[in-house]
């Protein structure tokens, strides 16, 4: 009889998966930088242009954003904020800071008496400090049908040096490796004797 329940016992100790207690604790992957976008409408856009300009104009500089690769972490409530709603830079840092994102770029869209539109980009870091801001606008013509993607490609040559620096981060092209995984050994067959 004690053969048979040291013999039991001996099976159950090759089945029963072993655990290392020296594993280490693995660090989380490292985040890559981001950016949180936020584009505004201002005042004197809201009185004298339409609401189809603003947003047209916010979706094709997402859209210059993304073709560029730059690492747009969007809040998981609101996605990409398109306003016309006053917020102070203090708050923006915080929705920043909510979606993950190392900085803020805020692109604010105006309607200056002189211009069609006027779109100045500012770039801040999470502390609250300006790194760098741009300006483009576009005027003259009958019409400013044409103004919104004039002003984006004069943006866009602006803004293209500025990619993969401090406020634009691109997307890093190696995703992070997964963290490897400790495999339980696999239970040994036991032959039965006849």
């Amino acid at each position: 009889m004690r053969t048979g329940i040291a013999l039991t016992a001996s099976i159950f100790l090759l089945l029963v998966p072993s655990t290392s207690l020296t594993a280490e604790p693995q660090a989380p992957p490292a985040q890559a930088e981001g950016v949180f976008v936020v584009v505004y409408r201002a005042p004197n856009h809201i009185t004298s242009s339409s609401p189809q300009v603003f947003h047209g104009f916010a979706d094709s500089f997402i859209s210059y954003l993304k073709s560029r690769d730059v690492n747009i972490l969007e809040d998981p409530e609101r996605g990409i904020l398109q306003t016309d709603q006053l917020m102070s830079v203090e708050s923006q840092l915080n929705l920043t800071k909510n979606a993950g994102a190392q900085y803020l770029l805020l692109a604010t869209v105006e309607r200056p008496l002189s211009k069609w539109i006027k779109v100045t980009v500012q770039s801040y870091d999470l502390s609250g400090k300006l790194l760098w801001s741009e300006e483009a606008g576009a005027m003259g013509g009958m019409t400013g049908k044409e103004a919104p993607e004039k002003t984006l490609k004069s943006l866009q040559k602006k803004l293209d040096p500025r990619i993969d620096k401090p406020g634009l981060p691109k997307k890093s092209s190696a995703a992070p490796a997964a963290p490897a995984k400790e495999e339980a050994p696999k239970p040994l067959a036991v032959r039965g004797q006849s």
